[in-house]
Order: structure tokens, then C-alpha cells, then sequence
């Protein structure tokens, strides 16, 4: 008969698959949402100001009910493009909803990512010094 500790030590073993097959589910997910908003954004939506956004990464919860998507555009446009995108998240979600096979679509949420633009300020500064 087996010990109850090698028992326990199997079952934690098995969650611990579980949840990297869970985590690698997430992230193909993440790599498929990115691929196809990107595609909407180029090909499908008529504003040219959504033409300018570049997504930089997408992030899905465990259960994949809600996506953080990360945005940049130029800092011009930034406070023009984000209204646009939060009008815009219910037809991205439709359309990913088409594409993916997916039994539920994220709600996505866009959040605009200010790293490049900050990483451009400080090669600015050290090519001053």
C-alpha cells in the first residue's frame, strides 16, 4: 500500500500539469488574439486612426473571460485613439468571436502602453550625455 505522502506528492504533481497545460493554453490564446487584432486593425477598420495603433501584447485571465490589450500609437494621437478603441472593443470582440474557436470571447479591455515612448526618452537623455 502506498504512503499518503507519495499519494499527496502525485496529486500536487497533477495540478501542477494541469495548470501549465492551463497557463500554455493561455498564452496560444494570447499569441491567436494578438495575430487577429492585428489583422482587424489593418484590414477591416475604415477610421484611419485606428490604422496608426500597433498592439504590443495581450494579456487573458486563467478563464479567459477578459484580455488586457496593450496599445501604443503616437503621443499626439493618444487621447484621440483611446475613445475609439473602447467604441470599437464590442466589433473586435464579434470578430474574434468568428475567428476563434473559442467557446467564450474575452471582454477586451485596451490600455495604452507608454514603455516604448518611455524607452525612446531615455535613449534621448544618454545620447545627450
Amino acid at each position: 500500500m502506498k504512503s499518503l505522502s507519495a499519494l499527496k506528492g502525485r496529486v500536487r504533481f497533477k495540478h501542477l500539469q494541469m495548470a501549465e497545460q492551463a497557463s500554455y493554453r493561455v498564452e496560444r490564446v494570447n499569441e491567436l488574439i494578438h495575430r487577429e487584432l492585428v489583422m482587424l486593425l489593418r484590414n477591416e477598420t475604415k477610421d484611419p486612426r485606428l490604422q496608426m495603433v500597433s498592439i504590443t501584447d495581450v494579456l487573458s485571465s486563467r478563464d479567459l473571460s477578459s484580455a488586457k490589450v496593450f496599445y501604443t500609437v503616437p503621443e499626439d494621437q493618444q487621447n484621440t485613439v483611446a475613445p475609439l478603441l473602447y467604441k470599437a472593443s464590442g466589433f473586435f470582440r464579434s470578430r474574434l468571436s468568428k475567428t476563434l474557436d473559442l467557446r467564450h470571447t474575452p471582454a477586451l479591455k485596451f490600455i495604452y502602453d507608454s514603455a516604448p515612448n518611455t524607452g525612446a526618452r531615455i535613449d534621448k537623455l544618454l545620447a545627450k550625455l
